[in-house]
């Protein structure tokens, strides 16, 4: 049996910046179902209190490096050359009560969206679905859709408290990281989790979630890698740079 310490290091990625980390971010979550015909948001803390933030005129799909947006604490833009969207406030917020928090998105995934209308996180049935563990999960039963008045906004991040995905009820998610790798795969894990729950409950059957030995054994893997699955942010980074290679070379 091949031990991990003997197992080759995968490809590298280029050497990106944090605008390009973040419109990287947009694009390969956009090509997880955070695809709807709306326009989400991001933050990314960056060093001397300001924020890096997508436009409000642009898709995930299709936002470069260069439309990267530059705000301050207050969501006043100071580099870009489009819209802050409104709701930002409720990001800045989030940071400004989490000053530890790196990276925070908000969008309306396909399937976290549906379990959301329910104000029901799903369990749990493969090992991609318990990356994150269910402490780090909120369901904010009460979100009404405001995200552009302070009121609001205030209670939507204390329902959050430190969780890392929340589903908003009737809307969407929000979701949180220590870094972009780390918020991406967040993101992944609850919409891969929402996702799979609805075919199994489609069927008919509640299923059987996995046991708790396994959510254990992911557990404890995932506090050797600091809550990160190492390779899979890369290997999305290859992919949407065209960089996964011939499959015939």
């Amino acid at each position: 049996m091949t031990s991990l310490e003997s197992v080759l290091a995968p490809p590298t990625i280029p050497e990106l910046s944090p605008e390009a980390e973040l419109a990287l971010l947009a694009r390969v979550l956009w090509r997880e179902g955070y695809d709807d015909h709306q326009v989400g948001h991001m933050t990314y803390r960056q060093p001397g209190g300001t924020y890096l933030a997508l436009p409000l005129e642009l898709g995930w799909n299709e936002v470069c490096a260069s439309d990267v947006l530059r705000i301050d604490g207050d969501g006043r833009l100071l580099e870009g050359k489009w819209t802050v969207p409104p709701p930002i406030i409720l990001h800045l917020e989030y940071h400004r009560i989490h000053g530890g928090a790196t990276v925070t998105l908000h969008h309306h995934p396909r399937f976290s969206t549906i379990w959301s209308t329910v104000g029901q996180l799903p369990p749990v049935y493969d090992q991609l679905s318990g990356l994150v563990p269910d402490e780090r999960y909120a369901v904010y039963d009460d979100y009404d859709g405001t995200a552009e008045e302070l009121g609001p906004v205030r209670s939507a991040v204390a329902a959050m408290g430190d969780a890392w995905c929340t589903l908003l009820r009737n809307h969407g998610v929000f979701v949180v990281g220590d870094s972009i790798a780390h918020a991406y795969l967040n993101a992944v894990t609850l919409e891969w989790r929402c996702r799979l729950a609805w075919f199994v409950h489609a069927l008919g059957s509640t299923g059987r979630p996995m046991p708790e030995q396994g959510r254990n054994a992911i557990e404890r893997g995932m506090a050797r890698t600091d809550g990160i699955s190492p390779g899979k942010w890369e290997w999305a980074v290859r992919r949407e740079l065209g960089r996964v290679g011939d499959v015939l070379a």
